[in-house]
């Protein structure tokens, strides 16, 4: 969101929070699957997961987050970008890290040095890389979180299409939305094949991100309270049948607690304003959770399965949270931000030339508005270009 009276610092903070669940997660899964000791592991689950009966080893925390988040904040921006525009800078924000991130696992996966789900040949990178590896038949997935990334993309592509709507009735859109869910629900009841497994996937987790849309839609006044609650209780409702009718839902049996949890945490988040939510440690560490969802697997893994056996389980996670560490901020500095930059000054240089035509030709064609008193610049000219938005924050995956 634009850094200003409206945005939501407690966002940031709860990026923090989950990002931090999500490398947890997937830690604490590679200690269980490979019988290691882990302190860490032992306290959350004694002291967090079991009392408040969420899903072992804090699944779903991460994920269900971040697609939370991702509601809130694309939805502010529809607001103010037009549908290409919208997915234009979405899609900059995910693809050039994404493309580093699947070539890195693919290299490390075709060396023997990570695991991946299935046999990785040369088509699988491209696969991979447009995300369409969960969707084709016989396809290998080098990089696995990459599939909360499909979400991603059918909701901001729904959300696109549906800005005029969205614009003029608010309430229409995440009616739309939920009546499709719960058809497409009713259709990937008996599933069968890969296409059909993706499909349902889709279904099931889609109702996180638009209860996250709600909350957005509510607090920025353009849907009561009372219909925000309404509408986010039939998608709650939505993912609640999903994982009830799927014996295959990932993550476990507490997806309904958690969720719950998840939604009255960022309620809370999108109020906090405190000294914590603004720190800039925060702000840095939340801009940079899109590449360290995206890389944790592949930096991390690695250096767990080669030191281990040499320097024991806490060192090698000390060592694999450095790899993440540097490796995340290589990418943001020099992969994802750059990227995003260029797009931006691309998008100022064109909405410059397009002012300075249209200046050119209401010179010769039309009446000449002389400028007021004390502007020596009239709108439009190079002394004033017009004014520009400041770049919106980053989702959720995003990632």
């Amino acid at each position: 969101m634009e850094r200003g009276s409206h945005y939501m610092h407690g966002l940031d903070l709860m990026r923090v929070i989950c990002s931090i669940a999500v490398v947890y997660n997937h830690i604490a899964n590679w200690a269980r699957l490979n019988d290691e000791g882990f302190l860490v592991s032992a306290a959350v689950e004694g002291g967090i997961i079991g009392p408040l009966h969420l899903n072992a080893l804090a699944g779903f925390v991460g994920v269900g987050a971040f697609l939370l988040i991702s509601g809130v904040v694309v939805t502010h921006v529809a607001f103010a970008e037009g549908p290409g525009q919208f997915l234009a800078r979405r899609g900059v924000r995910l693809l050039p890290a994404l493309w580093v991130a699947v070539l890195f696992a693919w290299v490390l996966v075709t060396t023997g040095l990570l695991s991946a789900a299935g046999d990785p040949d040369a088509n699988d990178l491209w696969k991979n890389a447009l995300l369409l590896n969960f969707s084709l038949a016989d396809s290998a997935s080098v990089l696995g979180v990459t599939w909360t990334l499909v979400i991603q993309v059918v909701f901001w592509t729904f959300l696109a299409l549906c800005i005029p709507l969205l614009r003029r009735w608010p309430w229409l859109p995440p009616a739309i939305a939920a009546c499709g869910i719960s058809l497409l629900l009713s259709y990937t009841h008996t599933i069968t094949g890969t296409g059909m497994h993706q499909l349902r996937m889709i279904a099931t987790f889609l109702p996180v991100a638009f209860i996250g849309l709600l909350v957005s839609l509510v607090r920025k006044r353009k849907l009561s309270p009372l219909a925000g609650i309404a509408l986010g209780a039939v998608f709650f409702w939505l993912g609640v049948r999903a994982v009830l009718t799927w014996e295959d839902t990932p993550n476990g049996e507490g997806y309904a607690r958690t969720l719950l949890l998840l939604v009255l945490v960022l309620l809370l988040c999108s109020k906090a304003n405190g000294r914590i939510a603004r720190a800039r440690w925060v702000k840095v560490f939340a801009s940079r959770t899109y590449v360290i969802y995206l890389l944790h697997v592949p930096l991390a893994f690695p250096v767990l399965t080669l030191l281990t056996p040499v320097l024991g389980f806490g060192f090698a996670v000390l060592v694999a949270l450095l790899s993440i560490a540097v490796g995340t901020e290589l990418t943001y500095r020099f992969v994802e931000k750059p990227a995003a930059d260029a797009y931006r000054r691309w998008e100022q240089r064109r909405k410059l030339a397009k002012s300075k035509r249209r200046a050119g030709m209401g010179g010769h064609n039309g009446p000449t508005v002389a400028p007021s008193a004390g502007d020596s610049h009239p709108p439009g000219t190079p002394g004033h270009p017009p004014t520009e938005h400041p770049p919106n924050g980053k989702p959720g995956a995003s990632r």
